[in-house]
This record gives C-alpha cells, sequence and structure tokens, in this order.
C-alpha cells in the first residue's frame, strides 16, 4: 500500500492539523463523527472522522475519481485504530458514514469503488461484508501490487 493511501498516514496529518487549530463539523445524530469536504486530486473529497475529543479512532474518507459507466464514482477508503480492530465497530461506523454520505448526495445515482491489498485480510473481510462478492482483481497501478476491487452502484 501506498504511504498516501494508508489510514494511518491519515490518522496522523490529522491530529497535525488538529494539534495546530484545524476542526472538522459534527455530523447531526451523532456524538463523536465529524466531517470535512475538501478538493484532492482534482475531486471533492469527503472525509469522516470518529473521535475522541482530537484522538482519531476511525476515519472514512470518500474521494471523487473518474467516471464509471458514465456515472461519478468515489474512492472508498477507510480505516481503524488498530487497538480497536476485531471489536466488531468498523461495518457499523462505515455504514453510517455511507448512509450519511448517500443522503447528503444531489446525486441519483454513482459509484463506490474500494480496493484492497489481497494481502491485508481484516480489510478484505470488511469490503465482503459491505458490499459482497467483489468485481475483479487486478494490480495497483501505483504500487505493482495485487488488488481486491468492489464497484458497488448506489442509486437513490
Amino acid at each position: 500500500m501506498n504511504v498516501d493511501q494508508d489510514p494511518m498516514t491519515g490518522f496522523k496529518t490529522l491530529e497535525l492539523a488538529f494539534s495546530q487549530g484545524f476542526r472538522m463539523k459534527r455530523i447531526p445524530f451523532s456524538d463523536d463523527i465529524y466531517f470535512v469536504r475538501d478538493v484532492a486530486l482534482g475531486y471533492y473529497r469527503y472525509t469522516y472522522a470518529r473521535l475522541d475529543k482530537l484522538k482519531v479512532l476511525q476515519t472514512v474518507v470518500l474521494n471523487g475519481k473518474e467516471e464509471l459507466n458514465s456515472l461519478p464514482c468515489f474512492g472508498l477508503y477507510y480505516g481503524t485504530l488498530p487497538e480497536l480492530r476485531g471489536t466488531n465497530i468498523t461495518i457499523p461506523y462505515i455504514e453510517k458514514v455511507l448512509e450519511d454520505f448517500r443522503k447528503n448526495q444531489k446525486l441519483n445515482e454513482y459509484y463506490i469503488e474500494t480496493s484492497v491489498d489481497i494481502s491485508n485480510k481484516a480489510s478484505l473481510a470488511v469490503a465482503e461484508k459491505l458490499f459482497g462478492a467483489s468485481t475483479l482483481d487486478c494490480v495497483d497501478e501505483a504500487t505493482g501490487e495485487p488488488i481486491r476491487v468492489w464497484q458497488t452502484k448506489v442509486s437513490r
């Protein structure tokens, strides 16, 4: 995995930004999930973080990317603090974020695409529970590592 794609890099980056005064907006009906939208790689990026004060516990990032089958597509990236893994909180957190994302989109249809290194058994299991069978196996162009990809169409 490319270091820039590693969720732990995102955790550190967010916590550094918090130490410099940056703040995220809390999403409605949640005590601990926060959100910010910015632009990365030429597309809107939607970053959600579950926080304990200013400590990042979990993240979900949806970053726009090239269209898929003539529809908008968002790459899904997720991470959970290592000491919280295996506690059955990752899937409900991602589902809650995806629901908030869907509810706040003006798009009628779009794709969510997630790719996972085939050596990352835990993340593969999460993606399979969220999206079912994968769409394809290929090689990550940036790292040269084999990956499994899920491309899931979302409709209102």
